[in-house]
């Protein structure tokens, strides 16, 4: 699958088969999130990886939209210092690259917040001093999966301006 494939066709997934994630498929992912671009190369991220499902479900109840993880294989958490504004871009880039690459390895993914972080860093032992307010979900999309169609993208005439505004 090329770059520009893997964009146009990429879709959040939110209902997940049973099967397990492999060991070696969830290193893949985890190893294209930390080849993500940073502020000044700082790689603030420390990505917390969630198998186990008594755990996901608690995650699961810890934001307003994220009663999908419970059904989740697994989930990555972002998590980073909160001392500089690029953070949570940096972020981002991560979260992307995860979910890209989940994508390529036949693996459905969902970003998703946590409404509730201090009690998202009691339940994973994260430092206070860490910021935690998003994670993405990873399973194999179920064959009863629904793509979400809210109106699709705005064309580029409507979200470019070219030289000013």
């Amino acid at each position: 699958m090329n770059v520009l494939e893997a964009i146009r066709t990429k879709r959040a997934v939110r209902q997940f088969t049973d099967e397990p994630i492999p060991r070696d498929v969830l290193e893949k992912i985890l190893r294209a999130g930390l080849r993500a671009q940073s502020s000044k190369n700082t790689q603030p991220w420390h990505l917390i990886v969630v198998e186990d499902r008594q755990v996901l479900l608690q995650l699961s109840k810890l934001g307003d939209f994220l009663g999908y993880l419970a059904g989740a294989s697994a989930c990555v958490v972002l998590a980073a210092p909160d001392d500089s504004p690029w953070t949570y871009f940096d972020l981002g880039q991560c979260a992307s690259y995860l979910q890209l690459s989940a994508l390529e390895l036949g693996v459905g993914s969902c970003l998703g917040a946590i409404y509730q972080p201090a009690e998202a860093k009691k339940l994973l032992g994260v430092p206070a001093d860490m910021s935690l307010q998003a994670l993405v979900s990873l399973g194999y999309p179920s064959a009863d999966h629904q793509v979400a169609r809210l109106g699709g993208r705005k064309p580029i005439s409507e979200a470019v301006h070219w030289q000013r505004w």
